[in-house]
């Protein structure tokens, strides 16, 4: 797999982006010098007007910048667990372990014991704990 190691992953893979962030920051920069130069010339009102313009265009290139900035994600992959079901017999006290299936549930009188006849039921849905964890 190939990362993107662009500075801002969303104007890497979208050229359009990349030009709106070059063209808001040029309108941004002409509206600070405007400002300037309304400031200049005491023109107190319209200097604000285009100062705002100006900071404003700044803070969205910014946010942007922000936005689009590139993030790793770990992907976790599952584990494939075993499953299993634990039968018990009320009658004579025999387990049975065997491959959970779908439907098991606590406490379901699933199939007849092997040894007296009565119905057998699932005590316990577990996974297989691993050997090696034990140590």
């Amino acid at each position: 797999m190939s990362e993107d190691t662009t500075p801002f992953a969303g104007a890497g893979q979208n050229w359009v982006t990349l030009v709106a962030m070059i063209v808001v920051g040029g309108l941004a920069l002409v509206s600070l010098y405007m400002g300037f130069q309304a400031y200049g010339n005491n023109e107190i009102e319209t200097a604000f007007l285009y100062l705002m313009i100006g900071v404003s265009g700044f803070i969205a290139i910014g946010y942007s910048l922000f936005r689009s900035k590139p993030v790793k994600e770990d992907k976790l992959e599952a584990k494939e667990k075993e499953v299993i079901t634990t039968l018990e017999c009320n009658q004579c006290n025999l387990k049975r372990v065997r491959e959970f299936q779908r439907g098991d549930y606590l406490f379901k009188r699933d199939e007849p014991c092997t040894r007296c006849e009565g119905m057998m039921e699932i005590t316990r849905i577990h996974t297989r704990e691993d050997k090696k964890k034990k140590r």
